[in-house]
């Protein structure tokens, strides 16, 4: 692993879900069978969607990268993004309301 001699400046937005106990695998679930059409997004770079690695968090973290948050946005303003969002899991799925972080790459190491 080595640090980039000039590191790839992207917009990384990252949604942090608390989900309620036993809906953990319906969550990942839900994410692994979407189609959302962000691939085809203009400025996408990857997704990820991280679960807990401790049995006592209900923490997941869904990370989008993108190439500029002005792609970020247009992505959020789009009809694939409206269609991605249309049909909302169900409420007892969640502890609370999602929370959105946004995030610029500082360093990057490959």
């Amino acid at each position: 692993m080595s640090l980039a001699a000039e590191p790839r400046d992207m917009f990384v937005a990252a949604n942090r879900f608390e989900i309620a106990d036993g809906y953990g695998d319906e969550f990942v679930e839900r994410f692994a069978e979407r189609s959302d059409g962000m691939d085809e997004q203009p400025g996408f770079v990857r997704f990820d969607l991280l679960a807990p690695a401790d049995e006592d968090s209900n923490v997941y973290v869904s990370q989008t990268y993108w190439e500029s948050r002005a792609d970020f946005e247009a992505w959020t303003e789009s009809e694939a993004f409206e269609d991605a969002h249309s049909e909302h899991p169900p409420r007892e799925w969640f502890e609370s309301h999602p929370t959105l972080e946004t995030y610029e790459t500082a360093v990057t190491r490959e």
